[in-house]
């Protein structure tokens, strides 16, 4: 049996659709959407992540319960769901996306609220697509409010992620919480792919 194409030490079981070739369990595991751009398609990737949400759903369910819970305003707390919609529907058109892509755009968004002048510079996709789900909201609401809600969910985003710059906790956490927790705002998302499109929360 061929060795692995990535450590090229242990046997290669594995058809790496990125490689081109075969890849021990091992270097698919720790390696996959962090050093290897793994395609949509790939089977281990598929059930990989179908494991690592269920498994991390929960965890999350707890601390986005104590998020909530602190935030004095419920109108902004509905702001946490637009942005999650947001989110679950981003990583449904690109797999590969990382939490630090996503904060970005996150953050892109809150620097928009702030009553602070910040020069143009380059956005994210992401960021651009938050924008246009939030922005009807916002001009709703208490921006205060706003602030604060983003504030404390970039933080939470943050600490769940982890320190690696190519996490994908947050993103797991997210979608297993979503799956499990709240299926019919998932058929939702599903329906209203475009973003400004807003789901009923």
């Amino acid at each position: 049996m061929a060795a692995c194409v990535y450590c090229h030490k242990a046997k290669g079981k594995r058809s790496c659709p990125a490689l081109g070739g075969l890849i021990c369990s091992r270097c698919c595991g720790e390696h996959r959407l962090v050093r290897i751009a793994c395609p949509a398609d790939c089977i281990y990737l598929t059930t990989h992540e179908g494991y690592q949400r269920e498994r991390t759903a929960q965890a999350f369910a707890v601390e986005r319960t104590r998020i909530l819970q602190g935030l004095s305003d419920q109108k902004a707390a509905r702001l946490l769901t637009l942005i999650e919609a947001a989110i679950y529907r981003h990583l449904g058109q690109k797999v590969t996306s990382t939490d630090g892509e996503v904060m970005t755009g996150m953050e892109e968004v809150r620097r928009r609220l702030s009553p602070l002048a910040f020069p143009e510079s380059t956005r994210s996709p992401f960021g651009e697509a938050l924008w246009k789900d939030l922005e009807p909201f916002v001009k709703e609401v208490n921006r205060l409010s706003v602030t604060e809600a983003m504030d404390r969910y970039i933080e939470f985003a943050k600490s769940f992620s982890g320190t690696g710059l190519q996490s994908h906790q947050f993103l797991r956490g997210l979608s297993g919480f979503l799956e499990q927790y709240q299926p019919d705002m998932v058929e939702q998302i599903k329906k209203l792919s475009a973003p400004g499109r807003i789901i009923q929360v």
